[in-house]
């Protein structure tokens, strides 16, 4: 049959291909509207770059810490390839820890490359000005001729370190083009005190710096750290990931800057985690965010089907049917096939449309050679984490929402903690188990400790060095540094035979949040009309089933699992919207519960 006439017919993928199009060729008027954070926040979140890398010194800096292992005075460090490849050949794996740090997050689908200057930079502590950055370049301008060769032999002229063109906006599409800006300059101090005094720091800077470099007009990004023996990529990884997630309300897996989600500082794992994280991975949060999936997968979120071992969309909406013979998934590990569930935590939005909504995301870590992942001490299995907001991903509200808002349940539970402020312990009793409203041993737990005047402000934070359960120490072997419960434990997957559900602890529930204020004592206000301020129960039960052969985890979500089949406490704020049953000699006790939320 004829179309008719003046009727234009697009194909899904070619329209996407047109907004691209115009994204690009008039990035003004379609900022907001081809904002996505697929396309990363400043730096592209796919393809290739090489980063122009420069290693400096302060001579005679007051904070000089003498000889470091690692990087002598006057000198490269001993290993300056430790952060970055310079080129990877098909069929390599890389090998720089933050190259390969991406990489496989990534999928491969993001290679971030860098080459150094070739000789140390040493800017004498008198001639400061600033913290030493463009003293740097112009250094390097003065020393060199025509063009800049890097040790490996990439030409600044010939286009190595300009694989991109600046964007329009945050979130909007990097074209794959040189446009005469690199696409990033790093200088790394061995020691820098206008920088900071510890033996890391640093920042990048997603801005344009117009600097004519050679035939280059400039950076499209630029950054700075302190790194004293130049093999501390925290940092790195903390402020890079910046450029690709967003400002400082994307900080999670420890609270750093910003408007927090909470009243305490929740820890976990995340690729902007901070000092009070457990580990250094990245999570299924962030890989959706970026749109980092395995190039055979169909959903952005999926498992694989115990039966066939087919994909299946793994982003559940409570009480939702299940379309095959049973509702059991199989999780694979993580971080080499982005196997992860989420369910959206039900009933948050009932009293009002303005709280923020809630999800549970399971994934499973299991520690493979070569994979960047848990630390040793943090046993194989299922990781577990609640999501509050930052649900969009395209749009004006792409980049906005408070940070701290994920934070991670721990297979050790959730306990009304007694602290000892002289001994610097968390005190763990099972009579006061809460697993409601408690915290567990990957939160940083708030508490009225300076003023004790009946407010707690957002630097009353209390780190505990250990902790005693049912009035005993745990082996030093289940901790991953020192005997510290915050920075990740044996006790935090959830292994075969643990369960999620109203009668355990820990429960699949919403949160309480508290939007906290950026500043360290503003004076703690009523909540805010985002915040949760009530235990919503509901029926869903997660049980983790068995681990096979591969590392793989079978679990089974259910959604109408609402009888207590064990004793339970719970605390808080609860409202009960389906009907709940109760075995015979099994105790319900509903108490005041004794942690600050």
């Amino acid at each position: 049959m004829m179309k008719p006439s003046g009727v234009m017919t697009v194909h899904l993928r070619s329209l996407k291909t047109v907004l691209l199009l115009i994204c690009l060729v008039f990035p003004g008027l379609w900022t907001a509207r081809c904002q996505e954070s697929r396309h990363g926040y400043w730096l592209p979140a796919k393809g290739t770059m090489r980063i122009f890398l420069v290693f400096a010194e302060v001579l005679n800096d007051p904070d000089e810490p003498g000889f470091i292992e690692g990087w002598e005075p006057g000198k490269l460090p001993r290993s300056p390839g430790y952060f970055f490849d310079h080129d990877l050949k098909r069929g390599d794996q890389p090998e720089g820890i933050l190259t390969r740090y991406y990489y496989q997050a990534s999928f491969g689908t993001f290679l971030v490359l860098a080459d150094y200057y070739p000789d140390l930079i040493s800017i004498d502590f008198k001639e400061m000005t600033n913290r030493g950055f463009t003293q740097v370049l112009d250094t390097i301008m003065r020393r060199t001729g025509r063009d800049i060769i890097t040790a490996n032999g990439y030409s600044v002229n010939a286009g190595d370190f300009d694989f991109f063109s600046m964007a329009s906006g945050h979130g909007t599409p990097k074209a794959s083009k040189p446009d005469s800006l690199m696409d990033m300059v790093m200088v790394i101090w061995r020691v820098n005190s206008k920088i900071t005094t510890s033996s890391s720091g640093g920042y990048c800077m997603p801005y344009l710096m117009r600097y004519p470099f050679k035939s280059m007009k400039g950076f499209m990004a630029y950054s700075y750290f302190v790194n004293e023996g130049a093999s501390n990529y925290v940092i790195l990884r903390h402020e890079f990931s910046h450029l690709l997630l967003g400002g400082n309300n994307f900080h999670t897996g420890g609270s750093g800057a910003g408007t927090k989600t909470f009243m305490s500082s929740a820890g976990g794992y995340a690729m902007l985690s901070s000092w009070d994280r457990s580990s250094q991975v990245y999570n299924a949060f962030d890989r959706r965010r970026l749109g980092w999936r395995p190039p055979e997968n169909q959903y952005q979120i999926s498992a694989r089907d115990p039966a066939t071992g087919t994909e299946i969309e793994g982003d559940l909406i409570y009480q939702q049917p299940f379309n095959r013979r049973n509702n059991e998934f199989i999780l694979r590990d993580f971080v080499s096939t982005g196997d992860a569930v989420r369910i959206e935590l039900p009933y948050v939005q009932v009293p009002s449309g303005t709280v923020n909504k809630q999800w549970l995301w399971l994934e499973n870590h299991q520690n493979l050679p070569g994979n960047l992942d848990h630390g040793n001490a943090q046993r194989k299995g299922i990781y577990a984490f609640v999501q509050v907001d930052k649900e969009p991903l395209s749009g004006s509200g792409t980049y906005g929402g408070n940070c701290n808002y994920t934070w991670p349940l721990s297979a050790m539970g959730n306990y009304d903690m007694i602290i000892d402020e002289n001994e610097e312990l968390y005190h763990v009793n099972d009579e006061l188990e809460n697993p409601l409203t408690g915290y567990n041993n990957l939160i940083l737990g708030a508490w009225d400790l300076k003023d004790r005047d009946g407010n707690i402000y957002r630097d009353e934070l209390f780190l505990a060095k250990n902790m005693k359960v049912n009035g005993a120490f745990l082996d030093s072997s289940v901790y991953g540094l020192d005997t510290y419960p915050l920075f990740g434990t044996a006790l935090d997957a959830f292994l075969p035979g643990d369960r999620m559900a109203i009668d355990q602890n820990p429960a699949a529930v919403p949160l309480l949040t508290y939007r906290t204020p950026s500043s360290g004592r503003a004076r703690p206000g009523a909540p805010a009309p985002i915040d949760n301020r009530i235990i919503h129960l509901n029926g869903i039960a997660i049980d983790i089933i068995e681990q096979l052969d591969d590392g793989s985890i079978r679990i089974r979500i259910s959604w109408n699992e609402n009888r207590l089949q064990s004793s339970v406490r719970w605390c808080g704020n609860i409202h009960l919207h389906e009907r709940l049953e109760i075995n015979k000699k099994v105790t319900l006790l509903v108490d005041q519960g004794l942690t600050p939320q």
